[in-house]
């Protein structure tokens, strides 16, 4: 009789185990998941438009121009005596869906010691959000402290905006 209840509990521990097999293997088969997504983004970060916003004494813009990378721009003024300048307001505009960072802003200038120029309104990691624009102010002056009389009256200032992705 004892060995019948050996034989019976060992039949019941092998049809445990075989149902735990069975129970394994369906429950481990490879889950297999297709499918395609597309992504679309549109950059377009650019100046949007340069005015001028005023000329002191005898300044006198040139020409204010935007390069054919839509982020530079070319600020040629005259500017004859002490206190002369001009002033431009330089809008720049996100038309894409991503915003974007200002990474550098760079200037080169004619190298001309009697002009001096500044801007404000616009720093290094300044973030223009998506659809949005900023404006920001240049300023081509004498330089009050020169002394001599200038060789050349004019002014020639590049100015390079690099924005990255945010």
């Amino acid at each position: 009789m004892e060995d019948m209840h050996k034989s019976s509990l060992i039949m019941v521990l092998l049809a445990v185990v075989l149902v735990m097999a069975i129970g394994y293997a369906a429950f481990s088969q490879q889950l297999t998941i297709t499918g395609t997504s597309t992504i679309t983004s549109k950059w377009d970060v650019h100046i949007e438009d340069i005015a001028v916003n005023s000329e002191t004494l005898d300044g006198k813009n040139l020409s204010a121009t935007v390069g054919s990378d839509k982020l530079s721009a070319t600020f040629q003024a005259e500017l004859v005596s002490p206190g002369s300048s001009v002033t431009y307001n330089v809008t720049v505009k996100n038309d894409g869906n991503l915003d974007a960072k200002l990474d550098t802003i760079t200037f080169n200038d004619s190298n001309n010691e009697a002009i001096q120029y500044s801007y404000s309104g616009i720093a290094q990691n300044d973030v223009l959000e998506a659809g949005g624009e900023s404006t920001f102010t240049i300023t081509v002056k004498f330089n009050n402290s020169y002394t001599q009389t200038p060789t050349s009256t004019t002014s020639s200032l590049t100015m390079n905006l690099n924005y990255i992705q945010k």
